[in-house]
């Protein structure tokens, strides 16, 4: 019986450390809780057809994978402390009758007590059983108020991630579309104030990413509240401004460098457990100002890798892993897809 009492006590203490290093820890989730989350995405991802409803599945995974997780620690506490118990033979017994619980009851005062509701029609056995059971109920009510704090920052960061992507989405539905809107007569100088304010908030979603690995799997079946198309579009039309409108018409460099250094940051706090390097870089999806050659005055001739390169392979991964095609960052709603030509046609 005193294997049992071992083999819970082994329980309650990896499913405490899988706890601590998912709430108390800003480098990711415990290696079972990120193992699970990964595992119940990538099927996710697998059954998503890529169309609406597909969509509409992938924007449900991601609530019920951070549920699901604080429900395996609580499911792993309880087995746990039954285990404690039951192998403590007549530890705990009917506070009526004084007979040992059996293995069914057992369970209940595990439960009962872990969610701080007492012993019910059960107390423990001795001072050792009743320090166990005041040691139960502590584990609980840490447990609980752990994951608490852990789900309510998590679901503030995915608004935070819709925000973000929104705010993008404002400069363009897509590179070309971010060319022709951010252009004025003088180039693209008022963009370089826009670079600055969102290089910050793209750095400290990252981190949010890093601390909390959920953050991964909310996902938004709208195009336009999608950060991982809004960040590539954005990266690749900066890419285009460095590598063909002259250096007088650009924003300021180093704005540029700033953002394309903070989607570098974003993508490397994710490539630890979520996006994998892809094997070949993706397409160059240009419409026809990504297309246009640079007007006469002096071309820089300076490559894009002067504006502060992001690796496109993680670009594509990043656009992959949250469900979405590539070729989805060049897609437009008709009623961007109106706006934009028509500020194309003004600033012609």
């Amino acid at each position: 019986m005193i294997l049992l009492s071992l083999l819970g006590a082994a329980l309650v203490a990896w499913t405490i450390i899988e706890i601590g290093l998912t709430t108390l820890t800003a480098r990711g989730a415990g290696p079972l809780t990120a193992w699970s989350m990964q595992g119940a995405w990538r099927l996710a991802l697998r059954i998503s057809d890529g169309g609406e409803r597909g969509h509409r599945l992938l924007s449900a995974a991601g609530p019920l994978i951070l549920a699901g997780s604080a429900l395996v620690w609580f499911v792993g506490l309880w087995l746990g402390w039954w285990l404690i118990f039951l192998g403590g033979g007549d530890g705990i017994v009917n506070s009526q009758t004084k007979a040992p619980a059996d293995a069914v009851e057992m369970l209940y005062v595990a439960g009962y007590t872990l969610t701080t509701l007492g012993l019910g029609d059960f107390q423990p056995s001795g001072a050792l059983w009743q320090l166990l059971t005041a040691l139960c109920a502590a584990n609980g009510l840490l447990a609980l108020t752990l994951s608490v704090t852990y789900l309510v920052p998590v679901i503030s960061a995915a608004v935070a991630k819709r925000q973000l992507a929104i705010i993008i989405h404002g400069l363009g539905s897509t590179p070309d579309g971010i060319l022709s809107q951010c252009r004025d007569g003088a180039g693209y100088g008022r963009l370089a104030s826009v670079l600055d304010t969102l290089s910050p908030n793209i750095i400290t979603l990252g981190q949010q990413h890093l601390a909390y690995p959920a953050l991964h799997y909310f996902h938004s079946g709208e195009a336009a509240a999608a950060l991982p198309l809004r960040l590539a579009a954005l990266s690749e039309a900066i890419d285009s401004i460095a590598a063909t409108v002259p250096a007088d018409r650009q924003p300021d460099r180093l704005s540029m460098i700033r953002c394309q250094s903070a989607i570098t940051s974003f993508l490397w706090s994710l490539r630890s457990g979520h996006i994998k390097l892809a094997r070949e870089e993706p397409p160059r999806l240009h419409g026809d100002d990504a297309a246009r050659p640079a007007p006469a005055g002096g071309m820089d001739g300076v490559p894009a890798g002067h504006a502060g390169s992001v690796d496109r392979r993680l670009l594509l991964s990043l656009v992959q892993s949250d469900g979405w095609p590539w070729q989805a960052i060049n897609r437009c709603d008709s009623d961007d897809d109106a706006l934009e030509r028509q500020t194309r046609q003004n600033s012609d």
